[in-house]
């Protein structure tokens, strides 16, 4: 592309996400809305938790400013994530800092679903197998508790990984490391452990 036509382009574009003086009936502040609800929805649509916990207010700001930024991918479902680390890196929240561990709640899942991954044939679940973690699983702590929506405190929160572990001998050795019943937190465990085998989380 000629020098003069890529100058041109980068300066339509420039017009295009400067936001600072607002919507009008003029072509070019059509355009500038059109792309700003654009990202909206993409944003309001995949990052539901942060959205639920900001006003619309603080939305449109954050938007406006993640435009002129320009974000680096080319793909739609890509968005959140640039959206996320262009938030935490700009220190937006950072009176709220829970609302970025809600943006990479949110953008994970999105990672997840997209991603392909080999399925590998499952036999059942068994306390005396080894298992490792699987490929679309992810590990990670959390400052917030997140799940109650308890926003107002930190925690403390502890993660031990086994990457290739035999359940059994891992459960014995905690319970007796912290004079906890095995049997009973073999009993406790069951369900959940099943229905994580179920969902692929390891294998």
């Amino acid at each position: 592309m000629p020098k003069i036509e890529k100058d041109i382009q980068d300066r339509f574009f420039d017009i295009l996400i400067d936001q600072k003086d607002g919507f009008d009936g003029t072509a070019i502040n059509v355009y500038q809305k059109l792309v700003f609800m654009r990202y909206e929805e993409v944003i309001k649509n995949s990052i539901p938790l942060f959205v639920d916990e900001v006003s619309q207010k603080e939305l449109e700001k954050c938007i406006n400013l993640f435009m002129k930024d320009t974000p680096e991918t080319p793909f739609v479902w890509q968005v959140p994530n640039d959206f996320r680390k262009f938030v935490k890196k700009q220190k937006l929240f950072h009176d709220r800092k829970y609302l970025y561990e809600l943006l990479y709640y949110d953008w994970i899942e999105i990672e997840i679903y997209m991603k392909e991954y080999k399925l590998k044939k499952q036999k059942k679940f068994s306390w005396k197998n080894s298992y490792k973690l699987s490929n679309s699983a992810r590990i990670k702590t959390f400052q917030y508790d997140l799940i109650n929506k308890k926003y107002d405190a930190k925690r403390e929160n502890y993660l031990v990984i086994y990457y290739d572990f035999t359940i059994q001998d891992v459960l014995k050795r905690i319970c007796k490391e912290n004079e906890i019943d095995y049997k009973e937190a073999k009993e406790v465990l069951q369900e959940p452990l099943h229905e994580l085998f179920i969902n692929r989380v390891f294998f």
